[in-house]
């Protein structure tokens, strides 16, 4: 019997443990050549290519130990199978799918190559629980209300088990021009500072994903639901970037914290919401393949956005005047990531107090976070914004100083991201233009001079929002 060789190619699925595809392809195949593709019409963010890097290499470790390799190339998939099926003679291609227009499309044509090489394709689910088609409401269509959608989801059978693999088997030694080293991917450069911070702070990789998940489980989950609005706490499990780029599986996460019997369930259960968002996000991507720069609500294509170049700098160098404001987008542009509770503050004061287009916090986000999900991101800028198809109501406005003294009470948020108001006391940290002359000298910190005054008014900025947002909505009628 002839030797059979499989390829698979990883895309956000870069893990080799609970890889139903990837161990699905290692028991029909003597060999398999795993390898990956930068693709570069997809798209991906500068934060993302940082961990897209260190989530390679990682995964290639992964493989040396178990005496294989992975294989990088960079172009169009279409080109690089062409070559690859020609030089080598190759009898089965898996990979794990994904629900962007631009891969489904992609995928489709190199799906119809590989057939007619008499290649068998097979493709799997690995990175959502359920996928965008599966899941229907009583009208036989997808849901656009994230309740009811994750409400149905819980409702269904969660048929599915979670698999390891024991062994790769040895990889094909190719040989194609077109293989390169990861360094030549040219991802990123080292010698920028904001990488060496962004190295501080993060370990991409499917190891550090299953650690930081046990972390998880055996020390936030039970505070979770109380401090998961908290920015000046860490109660929150930081694995976002680890699920985008497919280290951990929604799988895992789903049915090892459901079958938690000593855990909290109020906290529990807010958790898997957050794993439901992230599936109805992907739900919405895949109906509104265009969500990422059309609004959802048509109405939205008339909306007067405000263009401010100086009021967006502003916003994304975290400095408005407004404390709560300027730590969450200096957390960003430090760190790579920023707390959720945060990326709602923000987003309400770009959208509604500043009436900036969603779209620049969209792209800025998308850039600068370690976690950058198409689907997640776009969502989530639509919901804040009130165009998407289960937004916030256009009267929620996030008032940065309420939600600072709630969520931030001792300032510890604030201080840690703003060393200019380090040391103000707590009673005139969350509204420091309140200062008099003495005390913003006493307490070094001049505003206007070393801690901007705030760009706008809240009061006025707010009236002004909901008279353009309640006139949009009279006019929809």
């Amino acid at each position: 019997m002839s030797t059979r060789y499989g390829v698979f190619w990883f895309r956000q699925d870069l893990r080799i443990n609970d890889n139903l595809a990837l161990n699905t392809l290692i028991n029909e195949c003597d060999k398999i050549i795993p390898i990956f593709i930068l693709d570069e019409k997809s798209l991906i963010g500068s934060a993302s290519k940082w961990w897209l890097h260190y989530s390679l290499d990682s995964l290639n470790n992964s493989f040396k130990k178990r005496h294989s390799e992975l294989f990088l190339f960079k172009g169009s998939p279409l080109k690089i199978f062409e070559k690859l099926t020609t030089k080598y003679k190759i009898d089965y291609v898996y990979w794990n799918r994904l629900y962007d227009n631009y891969s489904i499309k992609r995928d489709a044509k190199l799906k119809i190559f590989l057939k007619e090489k008499k290649i068998q394709v097979k493709t799997y689910k690995g990175s959502l629980i359920y996928e965008p088609w599966t899941i229907k409401n009583k009208s036989n269509s997808f849901f656009k209300v994230f309740t009811p959608f994750w409400k149905n989801c819980l409702e269904n059978s969660f048929n599915f088990k979670l698999n390891n693999s024991k062994k790769i088997m040895p990889t094909l030694s190719i040989n194609l021009p077109e293989k390169i080293s990861l360094d030549k991917f040219k991802l990123f450069s080292k010698d920028l500072n904001w990488t060496k911070v962004m190295s501080k702070n993060w370990i991409p990789g499917e190891t550090e994903a299953l650690n930081k998940f046990n972390f998880f489980k055996k020390n936030i989950l039970n505070h979770y639901s109380l401090g998961r609005d908290r920015p000046d706490k860490n109660f929150t499990s930081k694995l976002s970037p680890h699920l985008h780029f497919g280290e951990i599986s929604p799988e895992r996460i789903f049915l090892e914290l459901n079958n938690m019997k000593s855990a909290d369930n109020k906290s529990k259960t807010k958790f898997l919401a957050e794993i439901g968002w992230r599936e109805f996000s992907y739900n919405l991507l895949f109906n509104y393949p265009n969500n990422k720069n059309d609004p959802i609500q048509l109405k939205f294509n008339k909306f007067p956005w405000i263009k401010n170049n100086n009021h967006l700098k502003a916003w994304q160098k975290g400095m408005t005047g407004y404390p709560i404001v300027d730590a969450g987008m200096r957390q960003l542009y430090k760190t790579g990531w920023m707390h959720n509770r945060l990326r709602m503050i923000v987003g309400s004061f770009l959208c509604k107090n500043l009436l900036i287009h969603w779209w620049e916090g969209e792209k800025w986000f998308f850039d600068s976070l370690v976690d950058a999900d198409l689907a997640s991101n776009s969502a989530g800028w639509q919901w804040i914004a009130g165009c998407g198809a289960d937004a916030a109501p256009y009267f929620r406005i996030f008032n940065p100083i309420t939600q600072s003294l709630k969520f931030d009470p001792n300032g510890e948020y604030i201080k840690k991201y703003i060393p200019e108001l380090k040391k103000v006391p707590l009673n005139l940290i969350h509204q420091p233009w309140d200062m008099s002359l003495d005390e913003q000298k006493k307490y070094n910190c001049l505003i206007g001079r070393n801690y901007p005054k705030p760009i706008v008014d809240l009061k006025e900025s707010r009236n002004r929002a909901l008279e353009i947002f309640s006139k949009l909505k009279d006019n929809s009628k």
